[in-house]
């Protein structure tokens, strides 16, 4: 192998590597550890039948205490015809081909977590439609992922041309929380709860991290928009039409006639 193709073989398992050393940073970990407890308290009292999650399920097992009967992880690899058996935790592994190309049938699933699914997949308009079609009527969708309004894409901005960190190895900028919210519209859903955290700056060691814990305090109260991460909890809403029947137009165009009314209470008498 020549030189340079050793070097572009390196290069490539670096960047596949790349995620792993980020959320096992300082910051990852901050953030790793406010996800699985924000899961945990809006999944205590979802339910159903069917439960899937896009990703990020050696990170983050959002299904592990889920109530649902059958839960899969899904993960992007080589495409598997049937889902691996149940684990401890009775969560299913399957791997797709794409998060965008889902092997269900539309309105069959009850809840659906995109942990950070949408900020690396290249199309997450075509991966919140597919999540939209698996989704059933009044089915539940927890998103979560990174706030380009906030230090850390501030930082990404000034640092390393317009990325730095995790956002080095996504195909696009974080997704504008406004931008999202118009997506979530036209697909007729509703956006239930939503929530930011991180306010601190992205930072590689403890100390630094402990500085700046105040700025979680403060920002929650002061710029509560400017969190690192958010955390959108959206339902599906299907309205039926009412069908009333069809309409007797020769009825409905009859003219109205005056009838009197007969008097069937002859008890009744005149006054004196």
């Amino acid at each position: 192998m020549s030189t340079h193709n050793q070097l572009s073989a390196n290069a490539g398992r670096t960047s596949k590597t790349a995620p792993v050393a980020y959320w096992d940073s300082v910051s990852g970990q901050a953030v790793t550890a406010w996800e699985r407890q924000l899961l945990n308290e809006w999944l205590s009292d979802a339910f159903g039948y069917y439960a899937i999650q896009l990703g990020h399920y050696g990170r983050i097992a959002g299904l592990a205490g889920n109530r649902c009967s059958e839960r899969y992880a899904i993960e992007r690899g080589d495409v598997h015809v049937q889902p691996s058996q149940p684990d401890e935790d009775g969560v299913r592994r399957l791997d797709v081909g794409d998060f965008s190309v889902l092997p269900f049938s539309s309105d069959s699933l009850d809840l659906v977590i995109l942990p950070h699914t949408l900020d690396e997949h290249p199309d997450p308009h075509g991966v919140l439609r597919e999540a939209y079609r698996v989704l059933r009527a009044e089915g539940r969708m927890i998103i979560l992922g990174f706030n380009p309004f906030s230090l850390w894409g501030l930082q990404a901005k000034f640092q390393s041309g317009q990325r730095f960190g995790v956002y080095r190895n996504m195909p696009h900028p974080p997704l504008h929380i406004s931008r999202l919210k118009d997506w979530i519209e036209l697909l007729n859903c509703d956006v239930m709860q939503g929530k930011y955290a991180c306010y601190t700056p992205y930072v590689t060691q403890d100390r630094w991290l402990n500085r700046s814990l105040w700025l979680d305090k403060a920002g929650d109260r002061w710029w509560g928009f400017a969190g690192a991460v958010y955390a959108l909890l959206v339902v599906k809403r299907v309205y039926s039409p009412t069908l009333v029947g069809l309409i007797d137009e020769k009825k409905a165009s009859k003219k109205w006639v005056v009838q009197p009314a007969a008097r069937t209470d002859n008890s009744t008498q005149a006054p004196q």
